[in-house]
């Protein structure tokens, strides 16, 4: 099969590819081709691959994590003999060959990723994302990787689900916000994990309040309606400053590098306040960072210990909170929000607009066999 990959510019001219273009992240110009991959050999005997599984990747996506580690091992390749470097952290796929001991899957199965975090779920394999290479289109994974893909998604749909979903039913989850009720605010409304947060919240009932830097399309508002979307400098000018009256309880943030300053300011004594993630990833990428970015979660923190706020940090989910978020999504159709659907042959397009287009509104996947 043909695989997206970022090709070792100094390399490329002792291999068989097709060029694509170059992506500049930061001052880094990453090049991108296509490659064929024979399906790679799996002894279905061997004690190795007892309970691992082979699969076929039908779709995949990106996910902000995916862009620093993307220029992180470009950069390790292109002083190396490796030719290549595959990326992305999610995907939906066919599973073409099963070890002995697997007898939860069976070859034809369609799965998606399981990125359970902080307990895989077996001693030995390592918990979190279960692939940061699924361009590759051939993966062998161990059986707690994946899971079975729902009949309510399909391809294009799983390979955006898995990480955001299995991440915001883990955020709602142990902010209590379930089983105490209250007021969330929704940070970084437009992010991939933000929108996710956004709609389960909805799927629960819980209408939460949104705050953003950008503007939004109508058509981009009615997605996550009854949620209201205030913009970030509304929010700090506005005299009568409606946010304040809401009387947030809970605070739901995916970059809190970004973002603490306004949760802490606008969080009730007593509130909650959730973070999944940092906006400052790589160096090479942070070339807009504000200077008074310390300073500002010093004083955040600070304002926490005034306000008794629980401040609390959360990475990925449990494999409970993935299913949670698959019977949410089978019980009340919550659409997955895709951006755009791409071709192996857009690869570049692809990449430049999962990583790069603040215009983007939910995921973007590209289909890499059908």
């Amino acid at each position: 099969m043909r695989s997206l990959v970022a090709i070792n510019p100094s390399k490329k001219d002792s291999m068989d590819y097709t060029e694509l273009g170059t992506v500049k992240f930061g001052q880094e110009d990453i090049l991108f081709g296509t490659i064929e991959l024979d399906q790679p050999t799996f002894d279905t005997e061997h004690p190795k691959n007892s309970e691992y599984v082979l699969v076929r990747v039908t779709a995949f996506s990106c996910n902000y994590r995916d862009k620093a580690l993307l220029i992180e091992n470009y950069n390790s390749i292109k002083s190396s003999d490796r030719l290549f470097v595959p990326f992305g952290s999610e995907f939906s796929a066919d599973i073409v060959a099963v070890g002995r001991d697997v007898h939860e899957f069976k070859v034809g199965d369609s799965v998606m990723s399981d990125c359970s975090y902080p307990d895989s779920g077996k001693q030995g394999v390592l918990p979190g994302v279960a692939t940061n290479f699924a361009s590759m289109g051939w993966l062998r994974l161990h059986k707690k990787k994946i899971i079975k893909k729902p009949k309510s998604l399909g391809d294009r749909e799983a390979a955006c689900f898995s990480l955001g979903s299995q991440t915001a039913s883990g955020m709602i989850s142990r902010s209590g916000i379930l089983a105490n009720g209250g007021n969330p605010l929704v940070l970084s409304a437009r992010s991939n994990t933000s929108l996710f947060i956004i709609q389960q919240l909805l799927s629960h009932g819980i209408t939460p309040l949104c705050l953003s830097t950008s503007d939004w399309s109508d058509e981009e508002l009615q997605k996550i309606h009854p949620s209201r979307v205030e913009s970030v400098s509304n929010a700090i000018n506005s005299a009568s400053n409606d946010i304040v009256k809401q009387k947030i309880t809970h605070v739901f943030d995916p970059f809190f590098d970004m973002n603490i300053g306004y949760a802490l300011h606008y969080l009730q004594t007593g509130g909650t306040y959730v973070t999944c993630g940092v906006r400052d990833q790589h160096p090479l990428l942070s070339n807009d960072t504000p200077s008074d970015a310390e300073p500002m979660v010093r004083g955040a923190l600070e304002m926490s210990i005034v306000k008794n706020v629980s401040i609390l940090g959360n990475c990925l989910g449990s494999r409970e909170d993935l299913e949670r978020a698959i019977q949410l999504q089978n019980r009340t159709g919550m659409r997955i929000i895709i951006d755009q659907e791409y071709e192996l042959e857009k690869g570049v397009d692809f990449v430049q607009r999962s990583f790069f287009d603040s215009s983007r509104f939910g995921k973007c996947v590209l289909i890499l066999s059908k």
